[in-house]
């Protein structure tokens, strides 16, 4: 699998978004969508991702799907939107409800600079909710980071790391700089390539030894940065140490 970054907004009942900041962020994930370049995903940024409750007691499953089919009509019916009906469901504990999702950008770090300056946006807009990321790969140089109204904060999951993160801080150079002009040309992200096995030794051999497709390899020109580029370091409000899970900020 090419590489990802996840995001997901804590479920800790603090983090609640309004209707009128989700369709926000649904505009600007628009126009991040349309406006660049992604060779492998898109963002892919979701309130909810609905799962049943299949521990609730007493039905099956074709039961629990159908009470909350049912419900959702009776809610709507009743004018509720669609953040609210999901919230009702929630709390009626017919299902249980994620926000959040993941984008792949396997090599292309101009992509995964994109996803997390959005992130970041995001932060902004809707002020309160926190906002978790890791990145597979090395442009979050810890791998984990949380924005909250236009922070970055650092998670301390792992102690012996502890003076790393502090000059990673000190220096506001959590994320590294990235020179988009590399990924102009970058190719395609894909699974397969077709009629691999009627190519030439000589080519097959050329593809499984250049294909960097699943984006670990390290694309920078010295020591995790490109030489000149983008900086979202610049665009922080301000970096902090963090304990891991949802009380963040």
């Amino acid at each position: 699998m090419a590489r990802k970054l996840y995001y997901k907004v804590f479920d800790d009942g603090r983090n609640q978004m309004s209707d009128a900041h989700w369709e926000e962020i649904l505009r600007l994930q628009h126009w991040y969508n349309s406006e660049f370049v992604w060779t492998a995903g898109r963002l892919a940024f979701k309130m909810f991702a609905v799962f049943p409750n299949v521990d609730f007691p007493g039905e099956r499953e074709d039961e629990l799907w159908q009470r909350i089919l049912d419900r959702r009509r009776a809610l709507r019916k009743a004018g509720a939107t669609e953040n609210q009906i999901i919230a009702q469901l929630e709390a009626d504990g017919l299902v249980i409800a994620k926000r959040g999702g993941f984008t792949r950008v396997a090599g292309n770090e101009f992509n995964a600079y994109l996803v997390c300056e959005f992130l970041l946006k995001c932060s902004y807009l809707a002020s309160g909710i926190s906002i978790a990321v890791q990145d597979e790969g090395e442009f979050i140089r810890p791998r984990n980071v949380v924005f909250r109204d236009g922070k970055a904060i650092i998670t301390l999951d792992d102690r012996t790391k502890n003076a790393t993160y502090e000059m990673m801080i000190a220096n506001r150079h959590i994320f590294a700089i990235v020179d988009a002009a590399k990924y102009d040309h970058f190719p395609v992200y894909q699974s397969t390539i077709a009629d691999f096995n009627d190519l030439p030794a000589e080519e097959q051999s050329v593809i499984l030894r250049d294909w960097n497709w699943l984006g670990f390899e390290n694309n920078y020109d010295i020591n995790g940065d490109d030489i000149q580029g983008f900086d979202l370091n610049k665009k922080v409000a301000r970096f902090e140490f963090g304990t891991p899970g949802p009380t963040t900020g």
